[in-house]
């Protein structure tokens, strides 16, 4: 029993501190996006790489005392070294990139970055020195069938959560990777068009420059006549589902790392219908 009290313990821990980092992350980013935005790869409010990474920090401070530097400096390593973990196994699951710092002056491959060091540096101090003791004293007072029960049901709506995500990613992908097959096919086409008019109109304009344009021109007017070159294009792009819709919107700088043409089409129009 004592094993199983310990482990629903620290199975509440990581709820807490997961929803804890979802209320930081969708404050964050509903601030810098100017709108409220639900950040959050699950559809429950919470980020389990915040709730691993406070984990993570206890289980190698839990009995030490370090001081606030030596804590900030180990702790900003650990938690930022599972951010890249994270970011690496989700790509190489789902082929897609959830986050990107790319744009960020100080980061390392878009994976992760220096503010993302120092905000979690300063986070994991205000854990260990202030929230930890305070939520894990809450959770001790909790009576032992109240803890295994509370635990069992949040671990069921989790693993559910866990499932439909999944689930909905994996659909998400087989309709990217229909629509990126049909857009392929329909650039392939395109350039044949143009290599043909190039020969058509080789001895009819002189000027390089002038042919160019006028071959732009022609080509332009054909792709906006088919802009969603099939019907099939057309209606996967406008059926779109909610579980779409809300990964689309918490994570605008999401890349798709093998049908990313077909994603972008599928987030204009997402914008459009706004």
């Amino acid at each position: 029993m004592n094993g199983l009290v310990w482990a629903c313990r620290v199975f509440l821990w990581l709820i807490v501190y997961s929803v804890i980092g979802w209320l930081y992350e969708s404050t964050l980013c509903s601030i810098t996006q100017r709108k409220l935005v639900n950040r959050g790869f699950l559809n429950g409010p919470l980020c389990p790489v915040y709730g691993f990474g406070a984990l993570t920090v206890i289980a190698v401070f839990h009995d030490k005392s370090p001081g606030i530097v030596e804590l900030f400096l180990s702790s900003a390593v650990l938690t930022t070294a599972l951010e890249y973990v994270t970011s690496y196994l989700l790509e190489k699951l789902f082929h897609t990139r959830w986050w990107d710092y790319s744009h960020y002056r100080f980061q390392l491959n878009g994976r992760i970055c220096l503010a993302g060091f120092l905000a979690f540096g300063a986070l994991s101090v205000v854990l260990m020195k202030w929230v930890h003791p305070f939520v894990s004293g809450l959770i001790d007072r909790l009576p032992q069938t109240w803890l295994i029960g509370v635990s069992a049901i949040l671990f069921v709506i989790l693993a559910a959560d866990c499932i439909v995500t999944v689930a909905s990613i994996l659909k998400l992908n087989q309709k990217l990777e229909e629509i990126q097959s049909i857009l392929d096919g329909f650039q392939e086409e395109a350039k044949i068009k143009l290599a043909e008019w190039k020969k058509d109109t080789n001895n009819k304009i002189v000027s390089s420059k002038e042919k160019m344009t006028h071959l732009k021109a022609r080509l332009e007017v054909q792709l906006d006549d088919r802009r969603f070159p099939s019907e099939r294009v057309r209606e996967l792009l406008f059926r779109r589902k909610f579980q779409e819709r809300r990964l689309l919107r918490a994570f605008p700088k999401m890349i798709s790392t093998r049908y990313n043409d077909a994603l972008q089409q599928l987030r204009e129009k997402l914008q459009k219908k706004k």
